[in-house]
């Protein structure tokens, strides 16, 4: 009978191929995981840029499509080009502004009495009339009317609003309302306004659209470098005194690019003019005021009237907005997207071209873009959405007085 044999271990060398196997089992999954999480991010990433244009878009389009209702076509739509937010003022190589002004649904109130300075209402107001917010005043019939911008910020439960009878400041994006709403000679002149029967006071709603930037991490080499999209209404939100920067709210993350413009009103086949392109877009309401009285349409002008036919703001036919979104983070192991037009490679990213083309992506950004606003390299990755909006709106001819009963 043999004696049983002892149990034999490893060797040492089946425990270094053995070691060594598994190591690289395990290097290979991690690698794999690695990878899947590195993709994971990327398109977590591309989802988060596309959902913020797509949301940016989406919200400015309603409020240009409903551009100029209830207001006189030549001051519902203003246009700022190359918008130094910083500055509060024209630059180079900036994103553009845009405002738009459309009557409230809801408020509407009789004015029982009507100074050069305040208006008194029939009904106490139930919400505060802020700083800022212009109202319309229709005398009956709505044949006068007068736009005015309220001083003081009136609260609610109160019966009276003080009016704006300072100068009228330079018109921007995030400042008040300018010149065209400061028309309190025709409230004065205008013996409609004083009349036994009171005029009826409608608000309207002003929303500008602007892109700016902001350090976020404390970072000194990135200060100021993750643009938001900003919306602005033109009036005191924070109760300081002052319609400022202060009184924006951001509306989209990673929005580094807003572009704007455009169709004007043309007849028969004549290719309808484009503005925003190869042409300067005007600045705010100086497109207003550079064009001579006699050439401004008037809202009883036929469609087919030459001054229906010029380069006017209540010409507009069609607004082309173009928004450039990025991710908020940069991607060090990728050059990043570039939206703009593909050129010969310049300091790791695409050139501009040298002479600019009858169309590019991005209208008259120019061929140097702010830091914080080039989009291109980088490491970011880049999502670019064009919506078109027909504001028609902006075919009204003639002024009404609200019917239904009102409140707000």
């Amino acid at each position: 009978m043999r004696a049983p044999r002892r149990p034999r271990g490893f060797t040492l060398v089946e425990l270094l191929v053995g070691t060594a196997i598994g190591a690289l089992v395990l290097t290979g999954i991690g690698l794999v995981f690695v990878s899947q999480a590195s993709q994971y991010q990327a398109h977590a990433s591309r989802r988060a840029v596309q959902s913020s244009v797509r949301k940016a878009m989406g919200f400015m389009e309603r409020h240009v499509r409903n551009a100029g209702y209830g207001v006189d076509p030549d001051r519902a739509i203003l246009a700022y080009d190359s918008f130094d937010a910083l500055s509060n003022a024209r630059g180079v190589g900036y994103p553009d502004g845009i405002t738009v002004h459309a009557r409230d649904l809801y408020f509407r109130r009789r004015a029982t009495e009507v100074g050069t300075d305040f208006l008194r209402f029939d009904t106490e107001l139930q919400r505060p009339l802020r700083k800022g917010e212009i109202l319309l005043v229709l005398c009956p019939g709505a044949v006068r009317y007068a736009y005015v911008t309220v001083g003081e910020t009136a609260p609610a439960k109160s019966f009276s609003v003080k009016l704006d009878t300072t100068p009228a400041p330079v018109d921007s994006p995030l400042g008040p309302p300018g010149a065209l709403f400061r028309e309190l000679d025709t409230l004065e002149k205008e013996a409609c306004f004083h009349d036994t029967e009171p005029p009826v006071v409608v608000r309207v709603e002003r929303n500008s659209f602007y892109v700016t930037a902001f350090d976020e991490d404390g970072d000194p080499a990135t200060e100021g470098t993750t643009p938001y999209l900003m919306l602005h209404r033109g009036v005191d939100i924070n109760d300081d005194g002052a319609i400022d920067g202060a009184d924006a709210t951001p509306l989209a993350v990673g929005i580094e690019q807003l572009q704007v413009a455009y169709i004007l009103n043309t007849l028969g086949d004549t290719p309808p003019p484009l503005v925003g392109v190869n042409d300067d877009v005007p600045w705010g309401e100086t497109w207003h005021i550079a064009t001579p009285e006699l050439e401004r349409p008037r809202l009883e002008d036929a469609y087919s009237s030459p001054r229906r036919l010029g380069s006017h703001p209540a010409n507009i036919r069609q607004v082309r907005l173009t928004l450039v979104s990025r991710s908020t983070r940069s991607d060090t192991q990728r050059p990043g997207d570039d939206v703009l037009t593909p050129g010969a490679p310049s300091a790791g990213s695409s050139a501009l071209p040298d002479a600019a083309p009858t169309w590019r992506p991005l209208e008259n950004l120019g061929t140097t873009p702010a830091r914080a606003f080039d989009p291109r390299g980088g490491g970011f990755s880049r999502a670019v959405l064009r919506g078109s909006i027909a504001p028609k709106n902006l075919l009204m001819r003639s002024q009404f007085t609200p019917v239904h009963l009102g409140g707000g």
